[in-house]
């Protein structure tokens, strides 16, 4: 079931006594799951990787303490010793790889406490979406295929970007309008990628011209070709509208879209909820994208609001820093309310219905001056970017309950 056995399953699922009842059924049921899918041999593989996992842990708790562990004992008075005593015992009580330690700020006595409920990549990821895949799909699983997304919101009036223009194999994609590009800022990317890997963005500056944010500059037919080439090379690609964001978010896009990442679940009465939320922020002028895991910032969203908290990146290190203001722009961030957040939220709950077999969908939507648009959905979400911006586990809240209780509907 698990793409790799890192970190190991765990012999027992004994409840640890600061992890919330939720948090420790869902570490429960993966775990559970992941060996229930191996065979002999992968039972005996995962049994070994078990019995060397402390050595392990140790190992990589090492690797990073050398990275991080001056710069945390400033902040914290935490020794090195300190510091890699605690990762390496929530490696192995928890299960949690050592980056996550500085991650999730496990360095602070009141993130620590609650280690037991964060939830982990690779639960979320590779066993509890897989659990809850549904067996069929009404919709052709047009989330992954944006070719696909773009013409289902359509036929279900849901507000998405358009495509203009798609490739395959060098070709154009018939089902795709033919006319020639418009004059607008667009944007390219992967029909089936995902953390905006191979994105480009290419800026209209007249005379039919195009510039990329990196430097080239093509006219329009010059411009269809090369994104045809990119589809013979990788995969199909496509091309949308390269929108901006509400005016009263510009000072924070740097020229590229800050997109806002909405978690929806399904509830107990089979309706759907927003759960969570983050704001994403490019650091980079050159860089198209804003994806949290590509060198961008993100910020909470508090949900009865709009407001945002600071932003932060991923907290790996070797710097450690929450962002009250942008730290190009120098705009505010946090503090700040999300124009439209209310329609946004409807938005995300509206679509969730159109695409009603999947239980967890993590939404891309920007706010543009004329409201919410949705930019893609997930149906395999991170929430990596949700627990660092929130600075506190999901596990035992809303999500995590909801989370528990699909699981126990579909777990064998």
């Amino acid at each position: 079931m698990r793409d790799t056995l890192f970190p190991p399953p765990s012999f027992f699922n004994s409840k640890q006594p600061a992890t919330s009842a939720t948090a420790h059924r869902v570490h429960q049921i993966c775990n559970d799951a992941v060996w229930r899918s191996l065979g002999l041999g992968g039972k005996l593989h995962a049994g070994f990787l078990a019995l060397a996992w402390p050595l392990s842990a140790a190992g990589i708790s090492f690797y990073w303490v050398r990275r991080n562990a001056a710069a945390i004992r400033a902040m914290t008075g935490k020794s090195a010793l300190t510091q890699f005593i605690e990762m390496w015992r929530i490696a192995i009580g928890h299960r949690i790889a050592p980056k996550y330690y500085y991650m999730f700020e496990l360095y602070l006595t009141e993130h620590m406490a609650r280690a037991g409920d964060y939830l982990m990549r690779f639960e979320t990821k590779q066993v509890a979406y897989r659990l809850m895949r549904p067996k069929v799909t009404t919709t052709g699983t047009p989330i992954k295929d944006k070719i696909a997304f773009a013409a289902y919101c359509r036929d279900h009036h849901l507000r998405a970007l358009p495509v203009i223009a798609a490739f395959r194999d060098g070709s154009r994609i018939a089902a795709i309008e033919t006319q020639p590009l418009p004059e607008t800022d667009l944007f390219v990317k992967r029909v089936m990628g995902k953390g905006g890997a191979g994105a480009e963005r290419w800026n209209w500056i007249g005379n039919g011209i195009y510039r990329s944010t990196r430097g080239p500059e093509l006219a329009g037919p010059a411009l269809l070709d090369h994104v045809a080439d990119l589809s013979k090379k990788d995969q199909p690609y496509l091309v949308q509208p390269a929108v901006s964001n509400h005016a009263a978010l510009r000072d924070l896009s740097l020229g590229a879209l800050c997109t806002i990442r909405v978690l929806t679940i399904r509830d107990e009465r089979g309706g759907y909820e927003v759960t969570d939320a983050s704001f994403r922020m490019a650091m980079n002028p050159k860089s198209p994208i804003d994806n949290f895991h590509a060198g961008g910032i993100a910020a909470s969203v508090d949900l009865a609001t709009g407001r945002l908290g600071a932003a932060s990146d991923l907290g790996l290190g070797p710097n450690f820093v929450w962002h009250e203001k942008h730290p190009v722009t120098g705009a505010p961030i946090a503090g700040r309310i999300l124009p439209f957040w209310r329609e946004a939220k409807a938005l995300t709950v509206e679509a969730h219905a159109a695409f009603a077999e999947w239980v967890v969908i993590g939404w891309d939507v920007a706010i543009l001056d004329d409201g919410p648009r949705l930019i893609e959905g997930n149906k395999g979400p991170d929430i990596d970017v949700i627990q660092r911006t929130l600075r506190a586990p999901i596990g035992g809240a809303r999500f995590g309950k909801l989370l528990a209780t699909n699981l126990e509907q579909v777990r064998p």
